[in-house]
């Protein structure tokens, strides 16, 4: 039998659709908005029940197992094994979870294309805590997640085909990364200890001295001070993703901060949380800095080796190798700041 139908009624204009349930699976009946004196009319109506019906006929296979919730949550614990990779493949699929219920997409089976389309769409108009809206490259993240979602569904045998692969979008060029200013700088450490005291972060601190001394990322300055900081010869090493290591010049700034934590029994320096980038986010939005990011002190850090006429190959073994982060903030040197350069040119 089809799951789907179109019909007319002789006291009325328009076309009328039959389809099954989404829940009930009994076939419901219903008026549509499409004319029958349009050309285009039937199909409208025909395509409004087609897609009506195969929700519906998902439906029906709910007993054999196949709904999102009976195995999802389960696959995506055992898929993402890195913690953060975990946290952040469970947001994507609660946001999945509310699209799919609100779409009535029980099943995989009922996931199609124009559905991966929509979702960007409903992603992006959705608005993040400060106000602002979740960017285009959020919502492919999400997608991403969902595709490997998807073929594990493929390969259970719970769909026919992954629509969520190879689906056309583009990412959307990343903002560039601001210079924090010197007055920029001296806000972040005026405000900052009491932020991090009143929201119970005490990891804030000493976290950004690392990163704006060292030009480190985020995680890395997580650091171990038996394991990493060697107070004798003043270096210290970093480990970077996918487990790679690389040692570096200790500042001699940074270094009594640094004793000082080991002095007083502590081994880690700071210990980063898991959304540890979201409450500086909530910080820099605080004091008025929405432009800036953590990530800033990375650039900072590499805009001021620079201007100060240290060379690039020097900048890379300072802050680990990011050859095109470097090269960016190289590029954009300004005539001012190239004084260095012609003073080393005498002939």
């Amino acid at each position: 039998m089809k799951f789907a139908g179109v019909f007319g009624r002789s006291d009325r204009k328009s076309w009328y659709i039959n389809y099954p349930h989404p829940q009930t699976g009994v076939r419901v009946k219903e008026g549509t908005p499409f004319l029958r004196g349009d050309p285009q009319g039937y199909r409208k109506a025909l395509d409004l029940a087609t897609e009506k019906g195969k929700s519906g006929l998902a439906s029906k296979l709910y007993a054999n197992g196949e709904r999102w919730e009976t195995w999802v949550p389960a696959f995506v614990t055992r898929h993402y094994t890195h913690p953060k990779s975990l946290v952040r493949a469970e947001g994507a699929w609660k946001h999945w979870r509310s699209f799919l219920d609100q779409h009535t997409i029980p099943v995989p089976r009922a996931l199609m294309y124009q559905h991966i389309v929509e979702f960007v769409s409903w992603r992006t108009a959705q608005k993040k805590r400060n106000g602002s809206l979740v960017s285009k490259n959020t919502a492919l993240c999400d997608l991403r997640i969902m595709s490997t979602i998807m073929r594990e569904a493929v390969k259970l045998g719970l769909a026919g085909a992954n629509p969520c692969a190879s689906p056309g979008f583009k990412r959307d060029d990343a903002k560039e990364k601001n210079e924090m200013t010197d007055g920029e700088l001296a806000r972040i450490r005026e405000k900052l200890p009491a932020w991090a005291e009143a929201n119970k972060e005490p990891w804030m601190p000493i976290c950004f001295e690392v990163a704006i001394h060292q030009g480190c990322r985020l995680r890395e300055t997580q650091l171990d001070l038996l394991r990493d900081v060697d107070f004798k010869r003043d270096t210290i090493t970093f480990h970077l993703k996918g487990g790679r290591v690389f040692a570096t010049k200790l500042h001699p700034k940074l270094k009594p901060q640094l004793e000082m934590i080991r002095d007083s029994g502590q081994r880690i320096a700071c210990k980063v949380p898991m959304l540890a980038s979201k409450r500086w986010r909530e910080f820099l939005d605080s004091i008025e800095c929405q432009h800036l990011s953590f990530h800033c002190t990375r650039v900072t850090v590499v805009t001021k080796l620079a201007r100060a006429g240290v060379s690039e190959q020097q900048a890379m073994a300072y802050v680990g190798h990011s050859s095109e982060l470097i090269h960016e903030v190289y590029q954009k040197l300004k005539p001012a700041d190239l004084t260095a350069a012609t003073a080393a040119l005498k002939f």
